[in-house]
């Protein structure tokens, strides 16, 4: 994967036309979630946010997840938007393209979804 050509297909997505059901999670996906999980392979990344907002994080309303890959290993921390964090977990070995990478989520009760940050 070209990262430049990746990076510049994330850029373009400013808001979603679809929430997507990626998982057998209640946790709806927009376009570019999709499109990052789709181009990254990283679904997998999609199921561990998923997994935090119904478990660790399922009483805060809004959640920043950044996932750090280097040298095919990857750390993922959770926090409330303040910088408090809230889990944080590490992976010895991933494919996810290098770099940081930076969710928000909504997780409402009545609809939770994981954005990027230029759709929010």
């Amino acid at each position: 994967m070209n990262i430049t050509d990746f990076k510049t297909g994330l850029a373009q997505f400013i808001g979603t036309m679809y929430y997507h059901k990626l998982s057998l999670f209640p946790v709806l996906a927009t376009d570019g979630v999709k499109y990052f999980c789709e181009k990254a392979s990283a679904f997998w990344l999609f199921d561990d946010m998923s997994a935090v907002t119904l478990d660790k994080a399922k009483n805060e309303e809004f959640i920043v997840a950044a996932a750090t890959s280097k040298d095919n290993e990857c750390d993922v921390v959770y926090d409330d938007g303040n910088e408090n964090k809230i889990y944080e977990q590490h992976y010895d070995y991933t494919d996810l393209p290098e770099g940081e990478w930076k969710f928000y989520i909504s997780n409402y009760p009545t609809q939770k979804v994981i954005m990027l940050p230029s759709e929010y």
